[in-house]
This record gives C-alpha cells, structure tokens and sequence, in this order.
C-alpha cells in the first residue's frame, strides 16, 4: 500500500467511526422518540440533527488535530494528507446528511398512516412548511458543509498562529461582530431576511463553508507536525 492510498484509508476508517459512532446516537434517539410517541399517543416537536452535526464538527477537528502528524510519519505529504481530508470530509456531510433524511423520511411516513405524531425540526422548514425531500435534504446539506467550514477553519488557526495569537484574533473578530450587531439597523436585516430567497440563502452559506474548508490548504500545505506552545 503506498503513501497516497494509506493516507486516505486513514483518513476514511476515522470518517467511518465518527459517523457509526454519531448515526447511533441519533438513531437512538430516533427510536425513544418513536417510543415516547406511540407509548404515551403524545404530540411534540423535538429535533435530530444535533447529533449528527455533531458528528461533522468532531470528525473535522479530530482528523485534522490527531491524523495530520500521523499521516505525515506514515510517509504522506501535507498536500495528499489535505487532498484525502477535503474528500473524506464531503462524504462525511453526504453520508450524515442521506442518514438523516432517511430517518426523517420514514418518520415522515409514520406521520402521514397515523402512527406517531411527533414532528422533528429541520432548518428545509425556513423554506416550506409542507415537507419536501429532495429541497429539505439540499438545505441540510449546505448546513453541512458551513459546519464543516466553521470547524475546519479556526482549528487550523490555532495550529498554525498558537493559543495566544488564536485568541487575539478570536476577541478581536468577537469585537468586530459586537460592534456591528451594537450599531446595525436590525429593522433593516429583517426586511432583508424575510425577503430572500431560503433556498438560496442556504446555498451561499454552504459556499461559504465549502470556502472556509479550502481557504486552509495554503495554511497547511507546509505546516508543522506541531501544535505551536501556549506561549505563542
């Protein structure tokens, strides 16, 4: 087995055991709220995709924090390491995202025969009310990748720039943010929001999160095997 394949076989047996590991839960929780459901003939609204965005963080922040230095010592370079990461992580968010619809779509069904009447919140409902696979599943993935990139991303900083400097950037963002959340016409915001189109609001949140996730290949492409100290 050469470096390329190795690499990206360790990077997938990771991606495997955070999704079964994450799946379970959710598919758990499925079936107690099944349970509670049908048992006590309750109506409620609850919610799934904790769990399984969940999953995406994790796996994103693991694989870069503890299989980076290991690939490299296996003999990969920081580019096969970065290009089987970025694979593995969409199919991360596919393979998250087709679980989850499945189970939706079959609670789905129960609702429809009578069986059960719990309804799970899905952000596909900012776009419609009325349930919609193939639109609802769209939006989730975009969710995906943005949580993908939010994860990747300051992960990466704080490999490359040290906990002191992560942090001086991390408050000085949070203070750019205040400042505008402060002093910003929100009345304004909320006739933009409400406005928009969902689908395509989701869609660039998506493509950001797709950016966020490339924009670390150059800060990686030549970095250390290292976590910088907590001094720096």
């Amino acid at each position: 087995m050469n470096a390329v394949k190795g690499t990206n076989r360790l990077i997938r047996d990771d991606m495997r055991l955070f999704l079964s590991i994450f799946s379970s839960i959710a598919l758990m929780l499925t079936v107690v709220y099944l349970a509670i459901g049908f048992i006590f003939d309750v109506s409620y609204a609850t919610q799934l995709f904790g769990p399984m965005y969940g999953g995406i963080c994790a796996f994103a922040i693991g694989g870069i924090i503890t299989l980076f230095p290991v690939a490299i010592g296996m003999g990969s370079t920081r580019i096969q390491f970065m290009k089987s990461f970025y694979m593995n992580s969409v199919w991360m968010v596919a393979g998250t995202m087709i679980i989850l619809h499945v189970a939706y779509f079959l609670l789905h069904l129960l609702q429809e025969k009578g069986i059960v009447d719990v309804t799970l919140y899905q952000p596909g409902m900012l776009y419609s009310s009325e349930y919609h696979f193939l639109s609802y599943l769209w939006i989730d993935l975009m969710c995906g990748f943005l949580v993908l990139g939010i994860s990747v991303f300051p992960t990466v900083c704080w490999m490359r720039l040290g906990m002191r400097n992560f942090f001086i950037m991390f408050f000085g963002v949070g203070l750019i943010i205040t400042l505008i959340v402060i002093f910003a016409d929100f009345g304004e915001w909320m006739k933009w929001f409400s406005s928009v189109n969902m689908m395509t609001l989701f869609t660039v949140l998506g493509c950001i999160g797709g950016a966020l996730l490339l924009s670390t290949y150059p800060m990686m492409k030549n970095a250390p095997l290292t976590m910088k100290s907590k001094k720096d």
